[in-house]
């Protein structure tokens, strides 16, 4: 009998197989802001969560949305798509995304719900595309997968910039 913690770790190669066995799978959640894939730092908290009352600051950045109430924590609340000048369009039940905890934490809205990926080391890229200036020191490598491009986010350092940026 298995325990429950060698059951979720298995794997599910069939031995015989040996093309897959010898490429390394990387396993990552990520989400998409305009035609950008964002992927969550391997070890990182994040959570997901409806659109609670935001709390707007006066005289900060319009993508700066306020902050909301997260069991006790307040947490700052940004806007992608009006800070990358994507287009933004209508949805039904935006999302936030909470990335990191206590102090670091910071939320992201979204528009679609985030997607676990796999990816193969013949995923990623050798050169990074051209990408929004501000988002550049922020992602450093990337994968691209059926025609969307997946970048590492640095989200502490991105949310460490932003908040120096929030009254100019």
């Amino acid at each position: 009998m298995l325990y429950p913690s060698q059951a979720l770790n298995r794997s599910f190669v069939h031995k015989t197989d040996t093309s897959l066995e010898t490429e390394t799978v990387s396993r990552r959640l990520g989400f998409v802001i305009g035609n950008l894939g964002f992927l969550i730092a391997k070890k990182s908290m994040s959570e997901l969560s409806e659109v609670l009352s935001i709390c707007p600051i006066p005289f900060t950045a319009d993508w700066f949305l306020g902050l909301i109430n997260l069991r006790g924590n307040l947490i700052p609340v940004f806007d992608l798509y009006k800070l990358l000048q994507f287009e933004s369009k209508k949805v039904k039940k935006p999302m936030l995304i909470i990335l990191g905890e206590g102090d670091t934490a910071a939320a992201i809205v979204i528009h679609h719900l985030p997607i676990h990926l796999s990816f193969l080391e013949t995923d990623k890229l050798t050169h990074l595309p051209p990408l929004p200036v501000i988002m550049q020191p922020y992602m450093n490598n990337g994968y691209d997968q059926n025609g969307q491009l997946w970048l590492q986010f640095d989200h502490l350092g991105f949310f460490q910039y932003l908040a120096s940026k929030l009254t100019t």
